[in-house]
């Protein structure tokens, strides 16, 4: 058993140590039982319509900031109009909701409470008053987070949100509007091809609404769309906010974005996002540019002076290949990332590795002698032994059935390890069988294969003559009297 610490250098006399290691142990004994607890209120949450779907660390936090507080039947929890500092979880017992609307003599019952459902969303997020009245029908527990900690904790991680741009762009290709205003404000100003359902009602409408349908929720300013969002993300609905509601919603009778792609033919990183342009079948053009020949305007849209860049309506420039790539899934009626907010951070995270892998490819072939070749080789092959653990066996994509952005962010890079092992021994495809499996079909693909503008090998080996010049790989096939490989693979 572990010993309690001394604080001074004087002995403990027995009587000290007995009373010292009581305090310890009843100490323990709080702190297992507190632990046991969270543990419980954990589980809890998991089960939950609000937590359900949020990540574990946001559950372990919320577990430990939850108020424990107990209610008798027939006590009001919450009263219709009167402001709320606190969002509430059901965890025993059962209440009935009351509402009384405009015109009404009395409240009325509209809904039943059991354990696991919450109130005091909407007054939280809107800033005003709790929109029903919350009455105990039983003796109950009640969870209370402060308003501070369900922000951050709840509407935060769970809300996506779009601009209207990008918003119109999306309802074009597919995404159905959902105005939760009143009907008074609706008659008032509407978007075109948008469905009323106001806030009040909308958990009347739950089942009418298809979980694979894209739904984009506007109010006025944003706050009501919210908490809409947040319910029907409850019920596993696909929902996104749009920013700043019908306020900054510009009305045009065209609303298609004008896509101009700004690209090098051999840039793998631009090439990643014509893969991804094609499958999402988001109208676009391209704009081709000779790197020893730039236009005067290429210094006023490009920040680096690096392509990939994407001119939006022929104004807004946007760099960076893998925010290039969002912004066409975001506005994409296919979904090119997973909804599930852990898959969709793993997703980014093996972008981001893909990446890594690019560039010591290209470090690879710019690398001046042996020893710094041979450097980047091995770490480029342990990191093809970390991607290989993370792929499935002959998984045509990299998530099983469906095309992501990390297929088209590896088909590029696929193309040039492929071109590179007919010459030099670049990796073992035996020692990779998931890899090369996964390699092979994405490159086969026809949004692959017409993502460049003329013959791959031609472009890649002009790439490896150019940067490679005077390099230690240039150089040794030189001297083997090795010829870069006449067709890929």
């Amino acid at each position: 058993m572990e010993t309690p610490t001394v604080t001074n250098n004087q002995p403990l006399s027995h009587q000290h140590k007995m009373e010292a290691n009581v305090e310890y142990l009843l100490n323990k004994y709080h702190s297992s039982k507190s632990n046991k607890e969270e543990q419980e209120r954990l589980a809890f949450l998991k089960q939950t319509r609000t937590f359900r779907a949020l990540p574990l660390h946001i559950l372990e936090k919320a577990a430990k900031y939850f108020q424990v507080i107990t209610v008798q039947q027939g006590e009001w929890v919450a009263k219709q109009d009167s402001r709320t500092d606190y969002f509430h979880l059901l965890l025993e017992g059962n209440a009935a909701v009351w509402r009384e609307d405009f015109g009404d003599d009395e409240p009325h019952k509209i809904a039943h409470l059991k354990s696991g459902d919450s109130f005091g969303e909407e007054g939280l997020i809107t800033a005003c008053g709790d929109s029903a009245s919350i009455k105990m029908l039983s003796d109950g527990v009640l969870l209370r987070l402060s308003k501070d900690n369900f922000m951050a904790l709840i509407v935060t991680p769970s809300l996506r949100t779009v601009s209207p741009d990008i918003a119109q762009v999306m309802a074009k290709n597919g995404a159905q509007i959902i105005d939760v205003r009143n009907e008074s404000e609706h008659q008032l100003c509407a978007i075109p091809n948008s469905t009323l359902l106001p806030l009040p009602e909308l958990s009347h409408h739950l089942n009418h609404f298809d979980k694979e349908t894209e739904y984009l929720i506007l109010c006025a300013v944003g706050l009501r769309a919210s908490v809409a969002a947040l319910l029907l993300g409850q019920h596993n609905i696909k929902a996104t906010v749009i920013e700043h509601g019908l306020k900054n919603w510009t009305f045009e009778e065209e609303t298609t974005m004008d896509l101009e792609l700004i690209l090098f033919d051999f840039c793998p990183f631009a090439q990643r996002i014509v893969i991804s342009l094609k499958h999402s079948q988001v109208p676009y053009r391209l704009t081709y540019l000779d790197p020893n020949n730039l236009p005067d305007w290429f210094a006023e849209v490009s920040p680096f002076g690096k392509v990939p860049i994407l001119r939006v309506n022929k104004e807004t420039t946007i760099f960076e290949s893998s925010v290039i790539n969002e912004l066409v899934a975001s506005i994409s009626q296919k979904k090119m990332l997973p909804e599930n907010l852990i898959e969709m951070s793993l997703c980014r995270s093996w972008i981001e590795f893909g990446s890594t892998l690019l560039s010591q490819l290209t470090g690879m072939i710019a690398s001046a002698d042996k020893d710094s070749f041979d450097h980047l080789h091995n770490s480029f092959i342990k990191n093809l032994q970390l991607l290989e653990q993370q792929v499935a066996p002959n998984s045509t994509y990299f998530m099983g059935d469906s095309f992501t952005l990390v297929d088209s962010t590896y088909a590029p890079l696929f193309m040039r390890m492929m071109y590179l092992n007919k010459s030099i021994n670049l990796y073992l495809e035996t020692d990779f069988p998931h890899i090369t499996h996964w390699a092979k079909s994405i490159t086969q693909l026809d949004v692959v294969t017409q993502s460049i503008p003329r013959s791959f090998n031609d472009i890649y080996a002009e790439f490896i003559q150019r940067r490679g010049e005077h390099g230690y790989l240039l150089n040794t096939l030189t001297r083997n009297n090795t010829k870069l490989s006449a067709r890929a693979a």
